[in-house]
């Protein structure tokens, strides 16, 4: 039986930030305790996409994160997003080297007073290394 996997925190530091980033094996990464990571305000639970395919001859990884936040998203600057599941997982989107994850929000403004009003952020990362868990 498999745990739940909803994504129920979400963490992120600057790139510059992200020291004692080490990769470990082909899905795993250590992170440095003292990190300042900043809890981002979101709508639990939040959606994270793993898809991977091959390209020109090369497997590409993508994650795509979609949370749903009631304050002010600054999508400027460059960002790694740590992302906490119910079953206890973290995962690291980006890295402290390009390609960059990829930031939009779309501010909803609804015809209905019953319909969410809360931005939606999309954040995008494609790396020809797996998405790593973070350990330890």
């Amino acid at each position: 039986m498999n745990s739940p996997r909803n994504v129920i925190a979400i963490d992120r530091v600057s790139v510059s930030s992200l020291t004692g980033f080490i990769r470990v094996g082909t899905n795993s990464v250590k992170v440095a305790n003292d990190v300042h990571w900043q809890s981002l305000v979101i709508k639990v639970p939040a959606r994270l996409t793993i898809s991977d395919k091959v390209e020109d001859g090369v497997r590409l990884h993508t994650a795509q994160l979609v949370f749903r936040t009631c304050e002010d998203y600054d999508d400027g600057g460059r960002w790694v997003y740590r992302c906490h599941t119910a079953d206890g997982r973290k995962y690291l989107i980006g890295s402290d080297a390009r390609p960059y994850p990829v930031g939009t929000v779309t501010k909803n403004h609804p015809d209905n007073m019953t319909d969410s009003q809360l931005d939606e952020v999309t954040v995008t990362w494609t790396s020809s290394q797996r998405i790593p868990i973070i350990i330890g």
